[in-house]
């Protein structure tokens, strides 16, 4: 395996359509990961590292953990420019950070993410010394404004939310529920008192994987504060505990 010349970073310039945002008319938490997935795939496949040549390797990224500081949520129609670039590993993950910026550079959302390795037939995780092969540049201190994930400490007393079913529609190319359609789950699973509220973050630890057919049972419930409310979801099948989530309010 030789030197692929992954760039430093990618941006992407793009306007938010209609399917990107919600009755708000701002962008979904759902629509915000897929564009992060996407703007990832980019930078590797820029450098002929894409997907299918990892997976010719061997090798695929799961996503483990995700954070987002968000300041503003982009609107329907509005120009926006997101950057990323591959930062660091530690143990056995692996850091990439995403900014969203508005046409005039201020900073919308700031986001970071964490991936572990694995093979994709046994899905066994790899250690990043394979990775070191393609040396492919980190940036261990090209930080932005997001704090690296961590896991979610919930508190006591989750109500049930319901059931969510895992069909085929949900699942992509990894054969698993994808990333951005638990941000969908999660927000249905909030309670209705926080749809019309500013959402400031959130954090997402992807703990199991969820396959077609698999029923996932939700708890959520909501804290309030005067730095602003908080609002959990954990999602559970019958394998274990499938995620867990966090998402802050602005206050009111």
């Amino acid at each position: 395996m030789g030197r692929y010349p992954v760039p430093l970073d990618y941006t992407w310039d793009m306007r938010i359509t209609s399917f990107d945002v919600g009755q708000d008319r701002k962008l979904k938490l759902s629509s915000q990961l897929k564009l992060q997935q996407e703007v990832g795939e980019r930078q590797f496949e820029q450098g002929g590292l894409g997907f299918e040549e990892l997976v010719r390797n061997g090798l695929a990224f799961v996503i483990t953990r995700t954070n987002s500081v968000i300041h503003r949520r982009p609107e329907f129609n509005q120009e926006i420019r997101l950057t990323t670039w591959h930062r660091s590993s530690k143990g056995v993950q692996f850091f990439r950070c995403y900014q969203f910026y508005d046409k005039n550079g201020e900073p919308l959302i700031e986001s970071v993410s964490a991936f572990v390795l694995v093979d994709p037939d046994t899905h066994k995780i790899l250690r990043p010394s394979v990775f070191s092969s393609f040396a492919v540049t980190e940036q261990p201190d090209r930080l932005n404004g997001c704090p690296d994930p961590e896991k979610c400490s919930l508190p006591n007393g989750l109500q049930s939310a319901g059931f969510r079913d895992v069909r085929w529609s949900d699942t992509d190319y990894n054969g698993h529920l994808n990333n951005a359609v638990y941000a969908d789950i999660i927000m249905d699973a909030l309670p209705r008192e926080t749809r019309n509220r500013d959402i400031k973050g959130f954090t997402i630890s992807f703990l199991n994987e969820a396959l077609e057919g698999e029923i996932i049972e939700l708890a959520a419930g909501i804290r309030h504060g005067e730095s602003g409310d908080r609002a959990w979801v954990s999602g559970s099948h019958s394998r274990g505990r499938c995620f867990d989530a966090c998402v802050s309010f602005k206050p009111e």
